[in-house]
């Protein structure tokens, strides 16, 4: 017990707390200036429609119209638990630790750590923030509606309850951000600047979603590319610029994608383990 308290220590600092409070603040200010300029403000409008806390809500996920959100969550991920762990091991600060532990041993603990703190973090902060919608901005209620056959139904897009599609959607996507951030620590194999690694979580992200759109018409099967494309994990359908690759479901192009994605943080991770194990 004692030994993972110390692992847990050696990550968990004031200086992070304050980190995820300052972007907290930055997802709130982009907050109430999205309300400001969508219709959602617009006079008479949540009179009208019940479901314009959730809609507005939702709205956020948006990257396309909406990227303000999904830029400050990447841009966070390196630096909840990943950055300590590059700095960590270019120090050699983590050599005690490692040498109780066995490498191997010690690696695996910080992944799945940074997985749960992710997760944990992510969760609180999309919570905070519907919160602060609520309370703040606009009511948020969960009145089911019935819609026409055919419309595009973004506060049921998981479940034709608001509420549970609501904790769907919440649990899913901070699972999303998650399963990011074990890629990201991964990829110190090929990122070993500590100072480009803090920003790298918003270039991966950009990337992530403009390289599907990019590389769809060289491919034999277009509609392939856009498996990959990280708006699967962290929007679940928000965007709805396109039909679903294949025609499949919310749910089942995000377990594709997760999948590809567990896959290439688990590949990378081996990858990391073994130079390392390899080098030093």
């Amino acid at each position: 017990m004692e030994r993972h308290r110390s692992l847990w220590k050696a990550f968990l600092s004031k200086e992070k707390l304050f980190l995820v409070t300052v972007i907290f603040i930055f997802i709130i200010i982009s907050t109430i200036y999205s309300f400001q300029q969508s219709i959602f403000s617009s006079p008479g409008y949540q009179e009208a429609y019940p479901n314009a806390g959730l809609e507005f809500f939702y709205s956020l996920y948006r990257i396309g119209t909406n990227p303000f959100l999904f830029i400050l969550l990447m841009l966070l991920l390196p630096n909840i638990m990943a950055y300590d762990f590059l700095n960590m091991h270019q120090t050699r600060s983590a050599y005690m630790i490692e040498t109780r532990l066995t490498r191997r041993h010690y690696y695996l603990e910080v992944s799945i750590k940074n997985i749960l703190l992710t997760f944990g973090v992510i969760t609180l902060i999309q919570l905070g923030l519907l919160i602060f919608c609520h309370v703040f901005l606009i009511p948020i209620h969960f009145q089911s509606m019935t819609y026409p056959d055919g419309y595009y139904i973004t506060t049921q897009l998981l479940c034709p309850i608001e509420v549970i599609n609501l904790i769907l959607f919440i649990t899913l996507t901070s699972l999303g951000y998650a399963l990011m951030s074990s890629v990201i620590l991964a990829l110190q194999t090929f990122i070993t600047n500590k100072y480009v690694y803090r920003c790298c979580g918003v270039i991966i992200g950009i990337l992530l979603v403009l390289i599907p759109a990019l590389i769809q018409g060289y491919l034999p099967i277009p509609e392939a590319a856009f498996l990959i494309q990280i708006n699967n994990l962290v929007a679940l359908g928000l965007e709805h610029v396109r039909e679903n690759p294949f025609g499949l479901s919310h749910l089942a192009l995000y377990a594709i994608c997760f999948f590809i994605y567990a896959i290439v943080s688990y590949l990378c991770f081996q990858i990391l383990l073994k130079r390392r194990e390899t080098n030093d």
